[in-house]
């Protein structure tokens, strides 16, 4: 009677654990959209446009999961999430994935039960003043205000390189916005950060520019919940689509051609024509050739919407697949 009664708790027991949700794919697949949570009006990185609809580079990595899962971009539901509910969207099931500049880092993935299937930006975080300002360096902080996002890895990092180099600085909860009215001397995110707000909200983007210190590494990716692996995965291979076609040199217009004469084998699996990487990840065969079509490779995507012809204006630097000098590295497809 013992042994019934422990083998009815083990069973209750694991109909309660988390794993026990239907998986997010099911979940995406039954209501027809993915629900990617993103930052509101973020030109660059993800807003509303003139015509009513989301650009911005994040926005397209929401729109590559959408392709991959439906061979539709447009199947998104955008979620709108700030500084804490990016989290909290996705612990209270709002959001099936989170597209936003957050750092990955042991802690968050532990306190918010979350996991960063990958990294889709490598940063680092900058200072930002008004040339006419005379802060050239960020020893000439002291005695100064230096505005910050609250709740941000970007904040505890200012703290600690403050104490460590004894600058008597003030620190300051405001965004860039406060910054440009100026209610602070100077404003620290990571540079790519800093680019986007110098690019949008200042009236002169002209009178700003960035100290040349870094003050951290800030590997950037996407969020999900820690209790799907299966869906972490399937997030990550898009990423690594991305990168490894930009590798390739498989662009959107070139992707069809692709198709029909490429030889190489990693190529002839990312695109589907062999192996079973997409039956893997409970796709279609051809999962990344609709990703390619729908918003290019990773250096497009970049370059559209951070790139030197854009307001943003930043080179991509370390953000290029690494045998071009950079630092993405996708897994062998095979």
């Amino acid at each position: 009677m013992q042994m019934l009664v422990k083998l009815l708790l083990i069973f209750t027991l694991s109909l309660l654990s988390p794993l026990s949700f239907a998986g997010t794919l099911d979940d995406v697949l039954k209501h027809g959209d993915i629900r990617c949570g993103v930052f509101p009006d973020d030109p660059g990185r993800s807003a509303i446009d003139s015509k009513g609809e989301w650009r911005g580079f994040y926005v397209d990595f929401c729109r590559a999961v959408a392709a991959a899962i439906f061979a539709d971009p447009k199947r998104v539901h955008f979620i709108e999430v700030g500084p804490q509910t990016r989290f909290s969207s996705l612990q209270e099931r709002k959001t099936d994935v989170v597209m936003y500049s957050s750092t990955w880092t042991m802690e968050r993935e532990h306190n918010y039960g979350i996991a960063f299937p990958a990294i889709y930006l490598f940063d680092g975080q900058g200072i930002m003043v008004r040339k006419n300002s005379g802060i050239n360096t960020l020893s000439d902080l002291s005695k100064k205000r230096i505005c910050v996002t609250e709740n941000t890895t970007t904040h505890t990092t200012l703290v600690q390189y403050l104490k460590t180099h004894n600058i008597d600085a003030e620190i300051f909860f405001a965004n860039g916005d406060a910054f440009f009215r100026g209610s602070c001397d100077a404003y620290t995110a990571d540079r790519l950060n800093l680019a986007v707000n110098k690019a949008n909200r200042a009236e002169d983007p002209a009178a700003y520019h960035l100290l040349p210190e870094r003050l951290s590494k800030e590997p950037i990716g996407p969020m999900v919940r820690a209790d799907d692996p299966q869906w972490a995965r399937l997030i990550r291979a898009v990423i690594d689509a991305l990168v490894l076609a930009d590798e390739k040199l498989i662009s959107q217009r070139t992707v069809d051609q692709a198709l029909l004469t490429h030889s190489d084998l990693e190529v002839q699996n990312l695109l589907g024509k062999t192996g079973t990487i997409g039956a893997q990840l409970g796709l279609r065969a051809d999962w990344a050739t609709h990703i390619i079509r729908s918003v290019g490779n990773y250096s497009e995507i970049y370059l559209r919407h951070f790139g030197p012809n854009t307001p943003v204006g930043v080179e991509q630097g370390i953000n290029q697949p690494w045998n071009r000098g950079g630092l993405l590295y996708a897994p062998l497809f095979k």
